[in-house]
């Protein structure tokens, strides 16, 4: 692969694995934002811990980026601003914390604006194995707004 097509691979995989953790972030700043409910906590923690986990694939795939990713569909700039914008919430957060109610929207809001950037639709892979990894990885994704839709439905 041409040195610039590497480049810019190895920044929209450190892009990704970064909003991984800016969400993990969130996702942490809410189970403490709301420790006074132990579901919703749990909720929040265990949705940090699966975002970590994505971001530790990231860094999987990073390391073995020349045999398993090609080219990439979209500019690390973009994926900046997504981090950046979940970074700024976090700082909002913490300022103005959010209701149960609104922090849930506000997450079922921010994963499903993020479908589009999923990996496994802004990469090009040379190993089909990793394609199908990151597909069910961002599964994982839908799995998250499913559990935060159900919470939220079970407030009233």
């Amino acid at each position: 692969m041409p040195s610039d097509v590497a480049q810019e691979v190895f920044r929209v995989l450190t892009a990704c694995r970064s909003i991984e953790l800016a969400m993990a972030g969130l996702y942490e700043e809410l189970a403490v934002l709301h420790d006074y409910d132990p579901f919703i906590a749990t909720l929040w923690k265990k949705t940090a811990r699966e975002e970590m986990n994505h971001a530790a694939q990231f860094s999987l795939l990073i390391e073995t980026m020349s045999d398993t990713v090609s080219a990439a569909l979209t500019d690390s700039a973009t994926l900046d601003r997504v981090r950046r914008a979940v970074e700024n919430t976090v700082e909002e957060y913490r300022l103005r914390p959010p209701s149960v109610r609104e922090a849930m929207v506000a997450a079922i809001d921010f994963e499903e604006s993020m479908h589009p950037l999923h990996a496994d639709r802004i990469l090009v892979f040379t190993n089909s194995k990793c394609k199908r990894l990151l597909a069910a990885m961002m599964a994982a994704d839908r799995g998250h707004i499913a559990a935060i839709r159900s919470a939220l439905s079970k407030l009233g």
